[in-house]
C-alpha cells in the first residue's frame, strides 16, 4: 500500500464517490476514508471537510452563514 498519494487525488476520488452515491450531506469522512482505501492509502488524515460540496463551504465563508 502507498502512503505518498497527493491529497488533491484522494478529494477527487472522494467527491467521484460522494456523486456516484447521491451527493448525501454529513457522510464526508466515510468518503475520504473509502477514497484512501481505494487508493491504497494507509495513516490517518483530517481532510474530510476537502469533499464537502462547495456551496455548503461558501455559505460557511460569508458572515451571515447564507
Amino acid at each position: 500500500m502507498q502512503s505518498s498519494i497527493p491529497e488533491e487525488q484522494i478529494r477527487t476520488v472522494a467527491y467521484r464517490l460522494w456523486e456516484e452515491a447521491g451527493c448525501p450531506e454529513g457522510q464526508a469522512e466515510e468518503f475520504w476514508e473509502r477514497a484512501r482505501q481505494e487508493l491504497g492509502v494507509n495513516g490517518p488524515t483530517n481532510n474530510a471537510r476537502a469533499i464537502e460540496p462547495a456551496e455548503e463551504l461558501d455559505a460557511r465563508d460569508t458572515p451571515d452563514g447564507a
